[in-house]
């Protein structure tokens, strides 16, 4: 009896514990749900965000810079798919994925696929960086094609967005990012961005091939869901960049940097009626030797703008009343000690004592321009200072493209003034302008003293229509006075036909510019000015701005270029040639810059006619506006005087309809080949030009399919 009640009790002890155990389990996984719970509310399937397309950044003659060309990581769902359909395509599937991509042979797919398809991978990655058009192709193969649902395909977009030109533009047109956007996917980031989407998800854990850890991925879930809302893509930006233009100048200045061994330089092209920027290059030079744009030294980079600086020193004068460009200054031979000791020096000494105004900017005499500032100033440095300012040349130009704002001027109230500022800021140091500030003081003179701001941008558009266009935006209406922009035109066109930019000197077209010659070392300079003595080696900038055609000038342009330390340091030697192979490429290709040919620049020898269509000769001298008479015939032959040409009438289409050869010398081959092929005969020709012999003679008979071979000359 004791016994089985010790039985008993072990029973139900054990029957107790089991009941506890299965207690204890349950409210363990009650638990664990509710904190799961508590933490994952977002993990039950659900919308989520997507971003929208990004719009395209256009140049201004339709060419893609900038485009959001879509990529896709493409995953499959294996637990979709059916085995015995997968059995059947799997081969087929594999072939097909071959030679797809390229990187596995067949069977090194069909293992993956069979793999993936035996442990039911729910999210097995197929391939990254997917483009759409293979996407296409994916999508049409056998299971693929039946979806995601059945088929398993699942490609999940990624951010992509290329440069159709390379690094063409690069700065300008810019790239975003979370650090140091730039360009004008910065400036313009909210009108490229468009309007996100939202799309119907589940959410998956898997694991980390490297970590081994579980990693929550939300893939598409439903295609069809009712809330599903497509992105609408940004608007695109149009620039004012041609893509023909920056190509010859981003080539002329890589060249450039490559021969001198300079540091960097860069280059802007504008329109001078509109300020649409044409052409904007940045580029310096790698450890490798390569050169690449990392900086946009055009907005970017305040530098002393050297001799350029020049132009506003003598209008400033000018407009004073201070002197005129034909009156004289004495430049000593190039050497003069200012008050405190400080020399000013001209790149060449020795040359000139007593020279005009004029004469002292086209050669670019420091000491010429420096004295009458600083003999006319000197008492009153602050009415220098205002003229200056007053044309724009301490106004930040306010750019639409992100830049710093370094712009630092010289203040005869303010600390750092000294008895040297007034002299020295004269020819372009003590001040620190952007290449592109320059441009647009020199682009008011060409535009009759307007002055107007640099504009990268035309237009924004959305689906191939402008909704918004840019405006040319007037910074100054006049920096100064009708006659003075007369008075310094010709000595911008001086500096070019007989100055230190006489090697450019055009004879298809005027330039007005001026070079500019600067040390950047400047400390260094005037520690040897002072007592003789080499500090450091001298680092040079070289630069030209102006404008073309001076007579109506249509497009203004600087070049800077940064230390160059090989094959010459000058502006004129090393910046000019740069702004001379630019603008000889835009007036060959710009018709509007050349003048109409008219009819008394007709030379008087008429030109040479060759026998053959009437109608055909008749449009090219009637083009010409050259004195014709002509016949109702189809044929001619040209009788040409001193000032009319005759078109009298050859029946040559008579005599091959009577079987017979005639005369063909003097006619051009695709008349020959028209009557000759019209009449039956196989023509076989050398040489081009006009027919000088013929097989077959005049007067002789011929029939049908006969050969006749043509000399031409």
């Amino acid at each position: 009896m004791t016994k089985k009640i010790k039985d008993i009790n072990f029973r139900i002890i054990g029957l107790y514990l089991f009941v506890v155990l299965i207690a204890v389990g349950v409210v363990v996984k009650i638990v664990k749900i509710q904190f799961s719970a508590k933490i994952n509310t977002s993990s039950q399937p659900g919308y989520k965000e997507i971003d929208a397309p990004r719009g395209n950044i256009i140049s201004d003659d339709g060419s893609l810079l900038a485009i959001s060309m879509p990529l896709y990581d493409v995953h499959l769902d294996m637990s979709v798919i059916d085995s015995v359909l997968f059995e059947k395509h799997v081969v087929e599937i594999s072939d097909g994925l071959a030679n797809l991509f390229d990187d596995k042979n067949p069977s090194e797919y069909e293992q993956l696929l069979r793999i993936a398809k035996k442990d039911k991978k729910e999210y097995k990655l197929l391939q990254n960086n997917v483009t759409h058009n293979k996407l296409n192709t994916l999508k049409k193969m056998p299971i693929f094609k039946l979806g995601q649902n059945r088929g398993g395909l699942i490609p999940a977009p990624r951010p992509n967005r290329e440069n159709s030109f390379g690094l063409l533009a690069e700065r300008t047109i810019g790239v975003l990012r979370n650090v140091n956007p730039v360009g004008i996917e910065r400036a313009f980031n909210q009108t490229l961005s468009g309007v996100g989407g939202r799309f119907f998800k589940r959410r998956i854990v898997i694991k980390d091939t490297v970590t081994s850890k579980p990693i929550t991925i939300w893939i598409p879930y439903k295609q069809d869901a009712e809330g599903n809302k497509l992105p609408r893509a940004g608007n695109d930006v149009i620039t004012t960049i041609n893509t023909d233009m920056q190509d010859v100048a981003e080539k002329a200045l890589e060249n450039t940097l490559l021969h001198h061994d300079a540091d960097w330089g860069c280059v802007v092209l504008m329109e001078v009626n509109t300020g649409h920027v044409k052409a904007i290059a940045n580029l310096q030079k790698q450890e490798d030797g390569s050169v690449r744009e990392n900086f946009n030294y055009a907005i970017g980079k305040h530098v002393a703008p050297g001799s350029t600086f020049k132009l506003a020193s003598v209008i400033a004068g000018l407009e004073d009343g201070f002197f005129k460009v034909e009156d004289s200054v004495r430049t000593y031979g190039g050497k003069f000690t200012y008050p405190g000791g400080s020399v000013m020096r001209d790149s060449k000494v020795g040359l000139y004592d007593k020279i005009t105004i004029e004469k002292a900017f086209i050669i670019s005499s420091n000491v010429g321009i420096s004295r009458i500032i600083f003999n006319n100033y000197k008492s009153t440095p602050t009415a220098f200072t205002d003229r200056i300012y007053k044309m724009g040349l301490s106004t930040p130009l306010k750019l639409e493209l992100p830049s710093p704002n370094n712009f630092s001027s010289p203040n005869p109230n303010k600390t750092g003034w000294s008895g040297t500022s007034l002299p020295w800021m004269s020819i372009g140091y003590e001040m620190k302008l952007t290449p592109i500030h320059m441009l647009t003081f020199y682009n008011a003179i060409a535009n009759k003293g307007k002055m107007i701001k640099p504009i990268f941008t035309s237009a924004i558009s959305r689906d191939g229509k402008v909704i918004q266009e840019r405006t040319t935006e007037v910074i100054n209406p006049a920096i100064c006075s009708k006659a003075t922009i007369d008075a310094v035109i010709p000595l911008l066109i001086g500096v070019v036909e007989k100055g230190t930019a006489e090697n450019i000197k055009s004879g298809n077209y005027l330039i007005a510019g001026k070079t500019g010659t600067i040390v950047t070392n400047f400390t260094a300079r005037k520690k040897q000015a002072q007592n003789g003595k080499e500090q450091e080696r001298k680092k040079y900038q070289a630069s030209f701005v102006g404008f073309f055609p001076a007579d109506n000038p249509k497009y203004s342009c600087i070049v800077v270029i940064n230390n160059p330390k090989e094959n010459g340091h000058y502006g004129g030697s090393v910046a000019a040639p740069i702004f001379k192979e630019l603008a000889d490429k835009v007036y060959a290709s710009d018709m509007n810059l050349h003048k109409a040919l008219q009819k008394t620049d007709v030379i008087a020898d008429l030109p040479k006619i060759k026998q053959g269509s009437v109608a055909e000769a008749n449009k090219v001298l009637n083009e010409l506006a050259i004195n014709t008479t002509s016949t109702n015939e189809l044929w001619m032959v040209p009788q040409t005087t001193k000032d009319t040409v005759f078109l009298k009438v050859r029946k040559v289409e008579k005599d091959l309809q009577n079987g017979t050869m005639p005369d063909l010398r003097g006619m051009g081959i695709q008349d020959a080949i028209y009557l000759l092929e019209t009449y039956g005969l196989i023509v076989e020709s050398i040489g081009c030009g006009a027919v000088v012999l013929q097989s077959i003679s005049k007067g002789d008979t011929f029939k049908k399919g006969a050969i006749i071979k043509l000399e031409l000359a």
